[in-house]
């Protein structure tokens, strides 16, 4: 009698460790196929809904387990609306990230905003992406809300230029503009942060745009790490001598065009945006600038250099003299 027993329970547990082995399979990688599964979650689905789409797919391996596993680990994600692409590799953990991940949905179009673009030229590349229209971007920025550390003064083109920060971004097609502004201003403020926390320092609102409209000229006039330094100084330097500025970014600017060649005409025109013609940094921000300028604004070279020119369409020479600058530029 005690051999049938112990085959009995010998059994009983290779049917229990069988069954637990099936149930971690199942309940660990969910899915089966080969091929990816592309998942639309509708605006107000809960996660069981969800699931429920994918069991009338077919490609749930056990929707049963796979219910049993989500209540008994009290699984209630915060799934975004969109349509994502989903591994069948994917562990349920994997599966639940890429739901909670906006960045992920397959109906966004992924833009990039160079470094030293306006406003303008962001508004055209949205339209190019048919994300939204040029126009209606425009408009956003001129109604938006302005943070508080932005100056209103009725003279600026746009209130919020260079307060929206360049970088590669995913946006659904027909997104509003303000929806738009909203995500460039967040990355603004999460990168005026993480420079802050870099380099141990607070930089005040009320210094916010003054750093800003630095690091646009920058950011206009050169583009390798070192030389922006190197302007940054040469900034610094003129205006602590009551020396007027003479960037041609800021002319052009002023223009609102772009020209291959400046000509006298064009330096004279009455903008407070025209380092030619207004003393001191032009009344706001000329562009977007990148992480490396608005740094370099902040953290000058210690130099004597008033003066820079072009020598090879990529790098610039520094002088301290116009004398040098001048006989420099006649042996060109």
């Amino acid at each position: 009698m005690k051999k049938p027993i112990i085959i009995s329970l010998v059994l009983l547990l290779i049917i229990g460790l069988g069954g637990m082995l099936y149930y971690k399979n199942v309940t660990s990688h969910p899915f089966k196929g080969k091929e990816d599964i592309v998942v639309e979650v509708k605006e107000g689905y809960t996660f069981y809904d969800v699931l429920g789409e994918l069991n009338n797919k077919k490609v749930v391996k056990n929707p049963l387990l796979t219910k049993i596993y989500v209540k008994a680990n009290k699984i209630s994600p915060k799934i975004v609306p969109g349509e994502f692409s989903i591994s069948t590799a994917s562990t349920m953990e994997e599966f639940i990230k890429v739901l909670e991940d906006p960045s992920l949905d397959q109906q966004n179009t992924s833009v990039t905003i160079p470094e030293g673009y306006t406003i303008e030229q962001i508004g055209s590349t949205l339209e190019e992406k048919g994300i939204l229209k040029k126009d209606e971007f425009i408009k956003a920025c001129k109604e938006y809300k302005a943070p508080e550390y932005i100056s209103k003064q009725t003279e600026k083109r746009y209130i919020l230029e260079g307060f929206l920060f360049p970088d590669t971004y995913k946006f659904k097609k027909n997104i509003s503009g303000n929806e738009v502004i909203g995500a460039m201003q967040k990355r603004f403020k999460e990168v005026i942060s993480a420079i802050e926390k870099e380099n141990n320092i607070d930089i005040k609102d009320e210094n916010l745009e003054r750093v800003i409209t630095k690091a646009s000229l920058i950011e206009r006039e050169v583009t390798s790490k070192e030389e922006k330094l190197l302007v940054s100084s040469v900034i610094d330097n003129r205006i602590n001598i009551g020396m007027k500025l003479q960037i041609d970014a800021t002319v052009l600017y002023a223009l609102g065009e772009h020209k291959d060649a400046l000509l006298y005409k064009d330096l004279e025109i009455e903008s407070p945006y025209n380092t030619y013609y207004a003393q001191g940094m032009p009344i706001g921000p000329i562009c977007s600038p990148g992480k490396d300028s608005i740094e370099a604004a902040i953290f000058p070279e210690t130099t004597e250099f008033l003066y820079y020119i072009t020598k090879d369409n990529l790098n610039h020479k520094f002088f301290k003299t116009y004398e040098e600058f001048l006989d420099y530029k006649n042996q060109q």
